[in-house]
């Protein structure tokens, strides 16, 4: 997914108050979470959310299908690097299967998290 400053600057709102700038990012996050999922099954649904939710069994059986190697991947040893940091953050494991489950699943997903962008953004210069 995208991290804020990639939307705060695609949105070309970074010089908006704090107090207005906050609502707009969190729309917007939402908004790429619908564009995401939007056309996902009932079942690829479920599943992402069991992952999103931290469910470990399903977790586990996913990474073990579609990324056996993964605490060998890059990025899983960059999303642990920073949890390690900040031990706050969500769990590098629940991280990397949710991004790694939307690599596989969500065609153009990159495509899709713009277009939401985009649009939010051109309702935003209307008002």
């Amino acid at each position: 997914m995208q991290d804020e400053q990639y939307i705060i600057d695609s949105l070309a709102i970074g010089d908006w108050p704090e107090d207005k700038r906050e609502p707009a990012v969190v729309e917007a996050t939402m908004r790429i979470g619908n564009a995401i999922v939007g056309d996902l099954t009932e079942q690829q649904y479920n599943e992402y959310k069991a992952i999103v939710d931290d469910n470990k069994d399903v977790i586990d059986a996913w990474l073990g299908q579609n990324v056996p190697d993964y605490k060998e991947n890059a990025a899983f040893k960059e999303i642990e690097a920073g949890f390690e940091s900040d031990p706050e953050k969500n769990s590098p494991t629940k991280l990397f299967a949710s991004l790694a489950w939307v690599q596989v699943n969500v065609p153009d997903v990159q495509g899709r998290i713009a277009r939401a962008l985009e649009e939010y953004k051109q309702e935003l210069l209307a008002q």
